[in-house]
């Protein structure tokens, strides 16, 4: 049985900062753990929090408290991090001083953010905020982004009941009213009060999490308004179900507004923190939801039923059941990256590179496109074991030869060439075995400072493959001026 790669959530949770960071994390963590074992850092986490991580995740690391400007906080994972395993940071105080502290154990990286405040030197950011551009991140070359709703970080009831039809809720109308697990400014009271002093007809539900501290003042007032019902510490599925009873939701510009949309409704958001902008900016321009100014009017419009259709037609579009399945695939792709590691070329491998150089898809894109010869290929691969000036190397995954890779070595210089075999094409490694070449190279050659790689231009794949790994165009070469030439200038 192969073992499962571990992935090591980093987010944390309170009554102050609230409990978005975790809720979304754990979301993530509940798409991936069939295929990964999740196991969930953070500082010191009550005993109902953990509780809710156990429901999902296989461990715990309980990590002493300390602030992101102590020098020993972008060290606290290291006796729990190498390049076995894939981290995952939730959380503000995670900037590039703290990735970059993960990146050198090796282990590969993925950022959920939502406000691009810093640069970002992670394998992938997510950020399922909708209308988000590229160009609002600073990232290094490699870095994937992953924007968008398609990439939104719901709970699996809320994944599956967006693949359901929804109707308008039978009886009278039901407004659900959550903001947030925490709610540390105590919004929901307030917007309970604007809720009845509307005098309409309604049955409005009100949900708090465990780390909301405001109880006792909320029920103190809801024992005079017997049409408000308090929910308190709802899981997934709880929630979801009280959700499809509601055709309508006034909510904050977060993941439960997400995870409403999702199911589907009449939903009414509030910008209530300065990292909700963009996702309350996108959620009103997509039509996703409405501003909560809109409410009392829209309620009494005596048009629901058309208003409610035509608001899940919005959503579903945005919606389609499909995020997981796409960040699966990411994380897929990230373990095969990681699994990679490069073996010297022995001469038993010489049938198998003379098959990959023959491929029609390599010589496609190779300077000289006539199939090699037997002899020819013998001949080259004797000389080039013989010659200390070359560099081969063979990429393998699970003990499966994936991709090749040679170093020609000539006064501080080395010219570069690799391939990927037609099993691992399309998978995103190209730049993974160029970065993993070069550390080989860099252990193997001290004294080589540049490597250099030609590329034929309509190879599309192989630019960006240099790209990512940190080459620059430099001059045309002159045997080859057609072609683009990388650079990699190396420290």
């Amino acid at each position: 049985m192969i073992r499962k790669r571990r992935i090591i959530f980093r987010a944390d949770g309170n009554s102050q900062i609230g409990l978005g960071h975790v809720v979304r994390s754990l979301a993530l963590a509940a798409m991936l753990r069939e295929e990964f074992e999740c196991i969930f850092a953070i500082q010191d986490p009550t005993t109902a929090l953990q509780e809710q991580i156990r429901q999902v995740c296989e461990g715990i690391i309980a990590l002493p408290l300390c602030v992101p400007s102590e020098e020993r906080f972008v060290h606290e994972l290291d006796a729990y991090v190498s390049e076995e395993e894939i981290v995952v940071l939730d959380g503000y105080g995670f900037g590039t001083a703290y990735q970059e502290s993960i990146k050198a154990k090796g282990a590969p990286l993925v950022c959920i953010d939502d406000i691009h405040a810093y640069k970002f030197v992670a394998d992938v950011v997510i950020n399922h905020s909708g209308g988000v551009s590229e160009t609002a991140y600073e990232t290094a070359p490699y870095t994937r982004l992953c924007l968008g709703p398609a990439h939104a970080l719901l709970r699996p009831p809320f994944l599956a009941a967006s693949g359901r039809d929804r109707n308008l809720p039978e009886g009278s109308p039901r407004v659900l009213l959550n903001l947030g697990g925490a709610d540390p400014q105590n919004l929901t009271l307030q917007l309970a009060k604007e809720l009845q002093a509307l005098n309409m007809m309604i049955q409005a539900e009100i949900v708090v999490g465990a780390a909301y501290r405001h109880q006792s003042e909320l029920q103190a007032w809801l024992q005079h308004h017997p049409c408000f019902t308090l929910h308190r510490n709802l899981d997934a599925q709880q929630m979801c179900d009280l959700m499809r009873k509601c055709g309508a939701a006034v909510a904050s510009a977060s993941g439960v507004a997400y995870e409403y949309a999702a199911v589907g409704g009449l939903l009414f958001v509030l910008r209530t923190a300065d990292n909700q902008r963009d996702l309350y900016n996108d959620l009103i321009s997509a039509g996703i939801a409405r501003i909560y100014d809109e409410l009392p009017q829209l309620l009494n419009s005596g048009s629901l039923p058309g208003l409610f259709r035509e608001q899940v037609i919005v959503q579903r579009r945005h919606f389609d059941g499909q995020s997981g399945a796409r960040l699966r695939e990411v994380f897929r792709r990230l373990s095969l990256s990681a699994s990679l590691w490069l073996r010297e070329v022995a001469r038993e491998d010489k049938p198998l590179l003379l098959a990959w150089a023959n491929d029609p898809e390599v010589r496609r894109h190779s300077f000289n496109p006539k199939p090699i010869t037997a002899q020819a290929h013998a001949q080259w691969f004797e000389a080039v074991l013989e010659d200390g000036q070359t560099l081969l190397y063979i990429a393998e995954s699970d003990g499966k030869p994936a991709a090749h890779i040679r170093f020609s070595v000539s006064e501080g210089s080395a010219s570069i060439s690799y391939l990927i075999s037609a099993a691992f094409r399309g998978k995103g490694l190209g730049h993974s075995v160029l970065l993993k070449g070069i550390e080989k190279l860099k252990a193997s050659r001290p004294d080589v400072q540049r490597v250099e790689g030609l590329v034929q231009p309509e190879n599309a794949a192989s630019v960006r493959s240099f790209e990512k790994a940190g080459f620059t165009r430099a001059a045309p070469d002159e045997k080859h001026p057609e072609a683009l030439r990388f650079e990699l200038r190396l420290r």
